[in-house]
């Protein structure tokens, strides 16, 4: 399996998102850019201020994001074949919710829930900011329905966004673009 991300020992919740009693656990997988890096640690923050317990090990938990790359073939590949090998846990009974977020799910959109029947939902790059109550709708009791959750994003994150910053306290990632004008020499 894709490594999931190590989650630090300051990513503790002040609240509790309970479903049927317990707190829910959310696993998480970055994949790709240090771009998606930030908007990781943006939906962790989020996640973390509206009361889920974080894991590191996705077998753990009830709901696991797949932050997903979708700009060059192998990192396509890479996300798909991630998205493939957590379907497994929901298989396995271990898992109630995969989402796919970022990039490829912006991108690729309604084509990942119909050629991935693994997914409960698809989250775009506008949607990071909802993905606490996202996560709540998928978890709750009614029947479920498989949903795109997909927009524009309508501004960068600022300083004030929660944010639960990875890796070492002492740098961080600055993002100052959102998504790909397909001119840098990189890809």
């Amino acid at each position: 399996m894709s490594q999931p991300l190590i989650v630090p020992q300051h990513a503790r919740s002040t609240k509790s998102a309970k479903t049927k009693g317990t707190t829910t656990t959310i696993g998480f997988v970055n994949l790709g850019c240090s771009k998606n890096q930030v908007d990781s640690e943006i939906m962790l923050g989020s996640l973390v201020n509206e009361g889920f317990q974080l894991t590191s090990d996705p077998k753990q938990a009830e709901v696991v994001i797949v932050n997903t790359c979708g700009f060059i073939e192998e990192a396509k590949e890479e996300s798909i074949n991630t998205i493939l090998e957590h379907g497994q846990l929901k298989k396995a009974g271990t898992c109630r919710v995969l989402i796919a977020a970022g990039c490829l799910a912006q991108r690729y959109q309604g084509d990942l829930l119909k050629e991935l029947p693994e997914l409960d939902a698809v989250v775009g790059t506008g949607e990071f900011g909802k993905i606490a109550e996202i996560c709540r709708d998928l978890l709750a009791p009614k029947k479920r329905h498989r949903r795109l959750w997909i927009s524009q994003p309508p501004y960068l994150y600022d300083e004030l966004a929660p944010r639960l910053r990875l890796g070492k306290q002492h740098s961080a990632y600055v993002k100052i673009a959102e998504g790909c004008n397909r001119n840098c020499t990189f890809c």
